[in-house]
């Protein structure tokens, strides 16, 4: 089973404090593509306290990719409790203002407009986040996680399907190249044979020399070895697919590069045009499969 990385999911909730008032939260998370596993939080100043929480959560389940967590609260004033003056901010205030009249002999009366038009008279205490609001945005959290994994598995099987079709027609092109390279050693090795009999007995120096050279050349066409290493890492591929931990992404990378590898030096050992055009045929495949695994956890 593969899973993506990319998935988004979001629900409202509806919280209640003692005196009577409620406020709603707007949670989401979305999930983008990413080589390591990040989350970015954006949470009311009242919700700092589950951050920590919240990104534990995250990176349990979801593993890989870049989560954006945000949480919206409709009345963050739900939050605050009530107003209490400060009266050691007043007591400051009246002082000060009495040392003013006996320094400068100014004249006046102190009266209440005067003091609410002075900053810091009052003290407003956030409400405590209890242990059930707390229990049930966490609840939520994992939701949401819940059905962020489902939307990722859903998607997964799409990729799945996709990287499948490109593994067999991989597995189809180079049957071909297969075949054509028994042709073309086959080939060879008679023209060998036909240059090595036209030798004279006169000519045993030349001739050894000839013959080193066109073995040489045949060890050099054969891509046996490298057709073998591909099935074999395509049948190791294949099997990561549809077995092993769910996260597998970077593992299905690795095996695209080998590959990539075996390919290039198919490519790279054989003139023929042919095969030529078969091996990028192939690296266009692996290429298409790579940019479906970079999405996979």
């Amino acid at each position: 089973m593969l899973r993506s990385m990319t998935g988004f999911a979001s629900k409202i909730i509806t919280m209640s404090f003692d005196d009577g008032s409620k406020v709603s939260m707007a949670m989401s998370i979305k999930s983008l593509n990413s080589r390591f596993f990040e989350a970015s939080c954006k949470l009311p100043p009242q919700l700092t306290s589950l951050e920590t929480e919240s990104v534990r959560l995250l990176k349990s389940a979801l593993l890989r990719g870049h989560v954006y967590v945000t949480i919206y609260v409709n009345n963050q004033n739900a939050f605050k409790g009530a107003a209490e003056p400060s009266f050691s901010v007043i007591g400051g205030y009246i002082d000060a203002l009495k040392k003013i009249q006996e320094k400068f002999g100014v004249g006046g009366q102190l009266s209440i407009d005067g003091l609410l038009l002075l900053p810091n008279l009052f003290s407003v205490e956030e409400k405590e986040l209890d242990e059930e609001k707390r229990t049930l945005i966490l609840h939520t959290l994992r939701e949401l996680i819940d059905l962020v994994i489902q939307e990722q598995v859903k998607e997964g099987a799409v990729l799945a399907d996709d990287i499948k079709l490109r593994m067999a027609n991989c597995r189809a092109i180079m049957q071909r190249i297969e075949e054509k390279s028994q042709e073309l050693i086959t080939a060879q090795k008679e023209k060998v044979k036909i240059a090595l009999e036209e030798v004279t007995l006169d000519e045993n120096k030349l001739a050894e020399l000839q013959r080193n050279a066109a073995y040489v050349l045949l060890e050099k066409m054969d891509i046996n070895e490298e057709i073998v290493r591909f099935r074999s890492h395509l049948a190791n591929f294949e099997h990561q697919l549809t077995t092993g931990s769910v996260e597998k992404g970077k593992r299905l990378d690795f095996t695209l590069q080998e590959l990539a590898r075996e390919i290039n030096t198919i490519a790279a050992k054989c003139s023929d045009a042919t095969i030529a055009a078969a091996a990028i045929d192939v690296k266009v495949e692996l290429e298409k499969a790579r940019e479906q695994i970079q999405n996979v956890v």
